[in-house]
Formats: C-alpha cells, sequence, structure tokens
C-alpha cells in the first residue's frame, strides 16, 4: 500500500512537472519574441541612422542583446564578413538551425526568422527597412495574439499536468 501511495505521489508530480515546464516554455517563448522585436528594432536603427553594412550591424546588435541571441547575432556576423563562398541566406539557415535546439520558438517563428535571414541579404538598404517594418508588423500581432492567450495557456498547462497526473493515479490504483 506504501509503494502504490509513493507511486501515486510521483506519477502525480511527474506529470504537474511537465505541465510548469510547458507553461514555463511558453512564458520564455513570450519573452524571446520580445527580445527578437528589439533586435529588429535595433537592427533597423543600425541600417538607417548608423549607414553601416549588414555584419557591423549584426555585430553591434549581437553586444547588446542577451543569450542565446548574442552568440546567434555574433556567429551570422562573424561568417558574413568572411562569406566564404556561402550566400547570406546559407549561412543565417545553417546558424538558426544550431541556434533553435537553445529557444523556446515554435516551428513557425523560427521558418519566420529565417525568411527574414534569408531576404536581408540580399536586398539594399531602402529594401531592407522595409522588410523589417514588414516583419515588426507581423512580429507585433504575433506577440500581442500570445500575450492575450498566454496566461490562459499556462494556467491550462499547469492544471492539465495536475489532473492528468491525478487521473493516472486514480486509474492505477
Amino acid at each position: 500500500m506504501v509503494l502504490k501511495g509513493a507511486g501515486a505521489v510521483m506519477v502525480i508530480g511527474a506529470s504537474g512537472y511537465l505541465g510548469f515546464y510547458y507553461s514555463g516554455r511558453t512564458r520564455r517563448r513570450l519573452a524571446q519574441l520580445r527580445s527578437i522585436r528589439q533586435i529588429l528594432y535595433m537592427l533597423k536603427g543600425e541600417i538607417s541612422y548608423s549607414l553601416s553594412t549588414l555584419p557591423e550591424s549584426l555585430r553591434v546588435i549581437s553586444g547588446k542583446t542577451d543569450r542565446p541571441f548574442r552568440e546567434f547575432l555574433s556567429r551570422v556576423a562573424d561568417r558574413t564578413e568572411n562569406l566564404e563562398g556561402q550566400t547570406m541566406e546559407e549561412i543565417w539557415k545553417e546558424e538558426l538551425q544550431a541556434f533553435c535546439r537553445k529557444t523556446c520558438l515554435n516551428g513557425q517563428d523560427l521558418e519566420e526568422w529565417e525568411s527574414l535571414g534569408a531576404r536581408l541579404g540580399y536586398l539594399d538598404r531602402t529594401m531592407q527597412l522595409q522588410l523589417i517594418d514588414l516583419f515588426l508588423m507581423q512580429w507585433e500581432e504575433k506577440i500581442r495574439r500570445l500575450e492575450g492567450e498566454s496566461r490562459t495557456v499556462c494556467r491550462l498547462y499547469q492544471y492539465m499536468g495536475i489532473l492528468g497526473g491525478l487521473l493516472l493515479a486514480v486509474l492505477l490504483l
């Protein structure tokens, strides 16, 4: 009987942990979307006011951002300065694939982030600024939508984790 009780507590604890884990991932995703928005505003400022090249802009911005974006932007800046026969699109895509494991961004977020990087490399300054503005509008809408949903979704994850564990414990007893 003691083993059954201990097992039930472990099942409830594990499923509750999963609920809180996914709730935390949702909150971290929202924070990372906000970080990307900030990066885009800084990139827009660097391109329009500092008149610096894209690699220089990425290097400056990487010094002003937090992990994991700092590493990503720094690596892209390093590789685009040296190019080594690769296009900006290829570099961005390769670095993004290595970077995506360090984030809580979902597949759609990463696809949009990838499409931005793919287009940034070959456009002139005016087109880059217009692209960033368009991307910022889409990103703002995504953040606004997720902010509205996040409280409910986080609470749902937490409740479902705990209640799922309780249900499983009752079924196993």
